[in-house]
């Protein structure tokens, strides 16, 4: 009995230094997936930049400068995320009638909703 005794508080402190050893190992997995997710960010800004503010505001704030184009920070207040990313993958034409046709490929179709996730608010009720 009193080995029994003496074994229990062991086992509490086994099962709370595994606890932890948990919660620290994941630490690096969760900074390398924010660093990851922060460079596809910034590889979809670089799409945008080079693609897209003729005609669309790409930034927090600012209008675009075709009144037609919505700001990019709002589409996803009209369109799903998933269903435009499942269009510029699968080649079907995205937007106004007038707007280009892109090819950013599936990585680029990747980075380019990361940072349009990234930057989306409210829309302004009129």
């Amino acid at each position: 009995m009193k080995s029994a005794a003496l074994l229990f508080p062991v086992a509490v402190i086994a099962l709370a230094a595994c606890s932890r050893s948990e919660e620290t190992s994941t630490a690096p997995v969760d900074a390398m997936i924010a660093e990851e997710r922060a460079d596809l960010i910034s590889e979809g800004r670089a799409i945008v930049e080079e693609n897209c503010t003729a005609c669309h505001a790409i930034g927090a704030e600012g209008d675009s400068p075709r009144q037609d184009a919505p700001p990019l920070r709002t589409v996803f207040a009209e369109f799903d995320a998933e269903a435009i990313g499942d269009d510029f993958r699968e080649g079907i034409h995205v937007g106004a009638l007038d707007m280009p046709d892109f090819d950013f490929g599936p990585l680029g179709t990747e980075a380019l909703i990361a940072y349009l996730q990234s930057i989306q608010t409210e829309v302004p009720a009129e």
